[in-house]
């Protein structure tokens, strides 16, 4: 239990009690679901209604929520027991059947074959050890499932637009939240998919961040061809 509790001493569990306020410092992070998904959409066979759905790092739990809206069957982990409590308190009192489990993405705690599919949003920048991630991701995926993902390219322009406007110019994303030296390049994402046995579907694509709301402090985000920053895949197992 040391090791599970140890993870609440990282950046976003210190906004598990405000996670889903109004005027939260996470309440930007919504704001990229909308355009992750349209991207996402495209490799999901009908519909996402019945799949069975892992959210890897899920936070508070948006992305779950996000999900659950669909009409999937939502799973979540996270390491944080805080934001684990947050997300299923949230998910209670609203009325949503999402099943929440605490666990790190390098030694998730599901059999084989558990998941239609799995996403991993704004997780892989984060973690000790991405390909172990992308390993344990497919392991618990069934044959043909898809691992949908979004994560951060290392270059001067996403140290820019990721780290230098948004933490320390802009003040729209708390100060903290990323590590340049934690980015994955396209090249080594690729690497991650192929030692892990996963294979890449279409072409990767990029969104921008190009401003805040001051109304309600979403994101104005633009999907883009560029791939400096955030860029999104997809793979199947």
């Amino acid at each position: 239990m040391t090791e599970q509790l140890a993870q609440d001493d990282y950046f976003f569990a210190t906004y598990a009690n405000t996670w889903w306020a109004e005027g939260s410092k996470m309440t930007p992070l919504q704001s990229f679901n909308p355009h992750r998904f349209q991207y996402f959409d495209q490799f999901v066979e009908s519909s996402w209604a019945g799949k069975r759905v892992l959210d890897v790092g899920c936070g508070g739990g948006f992305t779950a929520e996000f999900l659950h809206q669909r009409g999937a069957q939502v799973s979540g982990v996270d390491p944080s027991p805080r934001l684990i409590e947050a997300a299923s308190r949230h998910a209670k009192d609203t009325g949503k059947d999402i099943e929440y489990s605490l666990g790190k993405s390098e030694s998730l705690p599901y059999a084989d074959g558990s998941f239609d599919i799995v996403t991993c949003v704004d997780v892989l920048e984060h973690v000790e050890s991405p390909g172990q991630a992308v390993s344990e991701i497919k392991r618990v995926l069934a044959p043909g499932g898809l691992f949908l993902y979004d994560t951060i390219n290392r270059t001067l322009r996403s140290w820019v637009n990721m780290i230098w406007l948004p933490e320390r110019l802009l003040n729209i994303v708390p100060k903290g939240a990323h590590d340049w030296n934690d980015f994955i390049t396209p090249n080594e994402m690729i690497g991650y998919l192929a030692a892990s046995g996963l294979v890449p579907l279409g072409r990767l694509a990029g969104l921008a961040i190009r401003g805040q709301n001051k109304k309600d402090g979403t994101l104005k985000i633009k999907p883009t061809r560029d791939l400096s920053s955030v860029y999104l895949g997809a793979a199947r197992s």
